[in-house]
């Protein structure tokens, strides 16, 4: 019995045959080469883009300071809503007004020589001007409409403007009183008349917020603290509302304002040195429950 393994003989390989047969072994030695998937970058724009009626004057909110990003409304740059938690660290809501003080905004929503009270309709506890004092806003109306020609009547403050009240006549109207009164709140209350176009106005998807009446040049009496405020009529869809100013062209910070049983107050308030009858540009915007920013 032959023990002997030796292989039977092989006949030598070509050049071609060994270059063949060593590109197959290699080819099956490397690691697969995955070609990157294609995905698609859609350009979007921050939330700060939107556009609200405040104190008369149309102003539309800017990106957010140090965002990059194409410009809203410019052709070949698509805008995609984000979601996110608002960012206004100070909010101005103290609650319900109490039951105690509500003879009190009733009073300030009358005008002189007006008869008969005012009916409250909606009514809330803000932030004051100052640290120590509390302000109530209201809407109210009064069908025995006043003829006194003032818009906005101040009590302790700048007398109001002038104005017919010929656009007004179903006598509604938006107040303010500050409490407790002192001398350096400045105007310690402030009636004025709702348009009755803006309040037969009812907000809705394309517009959720509109405005009903407010200041946007309140001031403490030595003129370091200058405030702008407005009520709006809110969509059911409202959840949150923020404010800001613009001073010099610089933003200040978002201020977390109300949202209640179908209005929205915003106030915001600026320190420095300012002069009687200086202005408090605003810029606004609304959220839904789920953070998403609406028109």
């Amino acid at each position: 019995m032959n023990t002997r393994l030796d292989p039977p003989p092989v006949r030598p390989l070509t050049a071609a045959e060994r270059a063949r047969l060593r590109n197959r072994i290699m080819d099956q030695t490397r690691p697969a080469v995955r070609r990157p998937a294609r995905r698609w970058i859609a350009p979007v724009v921050g939330v700060g883009a939107v556009a609200a009626v405040v104190a008369g004057t149309l102003v539309v909110t800017n990106q957010p300071s140090g965002t990059p990003g194409p410009r809203p409304g410019v052709a070949g740059t698509p805008s995609v809503q984000l979601t996110g938690t608002p960012e206004a660290k100070t909010g101005v809501d103290l609650g319900p007004a109490p039951l105690a003080d509500l003879t009190k905004i009733v009073a300030e929503c009358a005008f002189p020589d007006e008869g008969g009270p005012a009916e409250l309709l909606w009514s809330r506890q803000v932030r004051g001007i100052t640290e120590d004092s509390t302000t109530l806003v209201a809407l109210a109306r009064n069908t025995k409409v006043s003829t006194v020609q003032p818009t906005i009547v101040r009590r302790g403050g700048k007398p109001g403007q002038g104005g017919a009240p010929s656009t007004a006549k179903l006598g509604y109207r938006f107040c303010m009183t500050r409490l407790p009164p002192a001398a350096k709140l400045g105007a310690i209350g402030a009636v004025g008349r709702v348009d009755d176009k803006a309040w037969r106005t009812h907000p809705g998807s394309t517009r959720n917020l509109v405005a009903l009446g407010g200041e946007d040049s309140d001031f403490t009496n030595d003129v370091r603290t200058l405030q702008a405020w407005m009520i709006y009529h809110a969509s059911s869809t409202v959840a949150t509302v923020e404010a800001r100013y613009v001073l010099n062209g610089k933003p200040g910070p978002w201020t977390k304002g109300v949202v209640d049983s179908g209005f929205a107050y915003t106030e915001v308030q600026a320190n420095g040195k300012f002069t009687v009858g200086q202005r408090l540009k605003t810029e606004v915007r609304a959220f839904d429950a789920q953070g998403h920013q609406l028109p």
